[in-house]
């Protein structure tokens, strides 16, 4: 019998669902994504895919093997405000945290919004001060209670924040990741209290130093908890009703997978869900195809997002931002901006704005004919005659092209006193600009040359405007993987089950330190990252991993003495050595001076391990991938389409999925369509289509 490994990724907008052969060939199926039943969406592609394959939904769901999933619940229930409401008990005296947060109060907004000064406002605390309760207790710095634990205080806050309103706890007390005897009896009595309440500890659940961001991502996963379950359950539920035999897993922040049991308690790990697998997809082609530096680009319905692969490894952030709020979990690293084919481009002052807003996947562009009437990004891309009206989705939707002529007339080219054309021209370059700027943040003002990266552009927009921002931004090759359409949940596919334990503790070198081996003895070092790789052998083992299948990195959090900042340090060594922990000094040096400029570096001033992380990770079961056999050279000759370039309308060449084979070079201006996204190579610019289907474009 056939097996199937199957990934999908639930989109603002579309749908994305991979389907891998046990043979390695590649399926890549999109449907619209269904807001309030997120599950038929995913159905909905299995059914093409099926379809395809002449078997019905059920045999083919009965046939999975392995079945991965992204998902937006987590991230939607945050920026939309249906979360839980928690009830938050902190340490006596401590209560205000929340709402004095970081004194920055820029962090989440784009660029626009931060220079609006006079606005310009912190975010309001996730949690509300009436649902906040303080109780006398405290433990310092060494893990000693220096004041006992009130009970009867725990009892009264427990039955006031019912009172007030919380459905779920979360516990932060001051300290609880050097002793987390409180917090536990904390959890004891509100059991009692609150029989069935959900209770998350920061003990338990982020044991990590910094009062604010662990109280702040504490509270949020405890909001987010119930929200995921209900939605996860529902989706497991949909799919087994339909004849899905295994298990789902769910794709997390860090570019791993987790089992939706572990990942439930582990609800704001899921915040970029998603986002991330596009990059873990892209690591994957850059390694096939050769490319160790990479800009991953993704421009979806609703959102540009834009990742970085350094050195082959995609780079991590030690924190993950969700609309405005920085929560103290690793992912990967993703910027987003609110640019994609559904941004609604509008007119205001007399200055042409296009998004963040988005049109969504309902009403959807006005071109999609679905009571949209404002004008989008995709509406633009028609009228200038880059979209193939009778090709979008394969031709499943035909696209109206007079109603987005309209749109865009009676919202831009009206208002701003210019032609359609020339309005859908400039709705293009402003989204393609603001896309660009985004990567130079990424890249230039974090110290990286564009010049030393390849782009990768996908997403079902991605392809038909990288011609643009990438040549803009100077990188030597724009690829295009043939997955581009559905890279997110191709990259789902190829990840592991993966396990992150960390835990804060503080070690400090003296200052003028030389010998760093002295203060930062081997043993102590050696002794923690065993006590967290013990701790996910055990998580992963209870997901169904093979012991003998598990791999481990760990990693230090180093930052100097009396800063701020901390930077994240790989530990390449088993067993560490005196002359590991000089080397690891060496390597922070190194990073902090590759970020901050050549001499920032203070090591007279000592160093502090504030974090020790480890990531634990299983392979799960997968074919070899194999992207599919292209056609071969000869075939039909490739037609033309008029399309409006530079001011002027030009021919160009229109290549289709039966015209491309190994080696094929493109001349621009040209449009290659494939039945699931648009291709553009623009003038001044040819491409080269390579053994596995990917197109790369270069400048002449």
């Amino acid at each position: 019998m056939p097996s199937y490994y199957v990934a999908s990724d639930i989109g603002g907008t579309f749908t994305d669902t991979v389907v891998i052969d046990s043979d390695g060939a590649v399926g890549r199926y999109k449907s619209s994504t269904v807001p309030d039943n997120p599950a038929q969406g995913v159905l909905d592609t299995l059914v093409l895919a099926a379809d395809e394959r002449g078997v019905p939904l059920e045999q083919l769901l009965a046939d999975v093997e392995v079945f991965a999933h992204g998902t937006t619940v987590a991230t939607n229930a945050m920026l939309e405000g249906r979360s839980r409401r928690v009830g938050l008990i902190q340490t006596r005296g401590f209560g205000d945290t929340l709402t004095i947060m970081r004194g920055f109060k820029a962090t989440g907004l784009e660029e626009d919004d931060i220079k609006r000064f006079r606005t310009l406002v912190k975010q309001p605390a996730a949690v509300p001060r009436r649902l906040i309760a303080e109780v006398t207790e405290r433990i310092d710095y060494a893990g000693r209670v220096v004041c006992p634990l009130d009970e009867d205080d725990v009892r009264r806050a427990a039955r006031r924040l019912q009172e007030a309103g919380a459905e779920v706890f979360a516990v932060s007390l001051l300290w609880s990741f050097a002793n987390d005897v409180h917090e536990k009896r904390v959890a004891e009595i509100i059991a009692e209290e609150a029989p069935g309440a959900s209770v998350t500890l920061s003990s338990e659940f982020l044991p990590r130093i910094g009062e604010y961001e662990r109280t702040l991502t504490t509270a949020v996963n405890a909001s987010l908890r119930p929200v995921l379950k209900t939605s996860l359950d529902s989706f497991e539920n949909t799919l087994a009703k339909a004849g899905l035999k295994t298990g789902p897993l769910l794709m997390q922040s860090n570019g791993g997978l987790a089992t939706f049991a572990e990942v439930e308690k582990r609800a704001a790990a899921t915040v970029m869900s998603g986002p991330v697998g596009g990059v873990v997809a892209s690591q994957f082609a850059g390694a096939r195809n050769g490319y160790r530096n990479i800009v991953t680009t993704d421009m979806g319905g609703t959102s540009f997002d834009v990742g970085l692969v350094l050195d082959g490894r995609p780079v991590m952030s030690n924190t993950t931002l969700i609309g405005r709020d920085e929560l103290a979990l690793p992912s990967v690293a993703v910027r987003a901006i609110g640019a994609g084919a559904g941004s609604i481009a509008s007119v205001r002052n007399g200055v042409l704005q296009v998004g963040p807003e988005s049109a969504g996947a309902r009403p959807g562009p006005a071109c999609y004919g679905r009571g949209g009437t404002r004008p989008t990004v995709a509406d633009a891309d028609l009228v200038l005659g880059y979209l193939n009206p009778d090709n979008f989705l394969g031709g499943r939707l035909t696209l109206d092209v007079d109603k987005a002529r309209a749109a865009i007339d009676e919202h831009v080219a009206k208002p701003a006193g210019l032609t359609i054309e020339q309005a859908a021209e400039g709705i293009k370059t402003i989204v393609d600009a603001r896309m660009a700027d985004l990567v130079r943040q990424v890249t230039v003002e974090q110290g990286y040359d564009p010049a030393d990266f390849a782009v990768f552009a996908y997403g079902g927009a991605g392809p038909l405007h990288a011609f643009s921002y990438g040549a803009e931004l100077g990188c030597p090759q724009i690829v295009v993987p043939l997955t581009a359409s559905v890279h997110s949940a191709f990259g789902i596919g190829c990840s592991d089950l993966t396990m992150v334990e960390e835990l804060s503790k503080p070690l400090q070198t003296p200052p003028g330190t030389t010998d760093h081996a002295t203060a930062l003895a081997p043993d102590e070092l050696n002794a923690t990252f065993d006590e967290l790789a013990a701790r996910a052998r055990r998580d992963l083992i209870a997901a169904g991993a093979a012991e003998d299948s598990i791999t481990f990195a760990k990693f230090v959090e180093i930052r100097f003495r009396a800063q701020i900042h901390v930077l994240t340090v790989p530990v390449e060594a088993d067993r560490i050595t005196p002359a590991d922990v000089n080397a690891m000094v060496e390597r922070f040096v190194e990073i902090y001076e590759g970020r901050f400029g050549k001499g920032a570096a203070f090591l007279e001033g000592g160093v502090e391990i504030t974090t020790f992380r480890v990531v634990a990770t299983s392979p799960v079961p997968r074919a070899e991938f194999d992207t599919g056999a292209l056609g071969k050279a000869g075939g039909a000759e490739p037609g033309t389409r008029r399309v409006f370039s530079g001011g002027q309308w030009r021919d160009a060449a229109v290549y289709r999925a039966e015209h491309l084979h190994d080696g094929l070079r493109i001349e621009g201006l040209a449009i290659v369509e494939l039945r699931d996204t648009t291709v553009v190579i623009g003038p001044g610019q040819d491409a080269e289509v390579d053994r596995f289907g990917d197109i790369i474009i270069q400048n002449r």
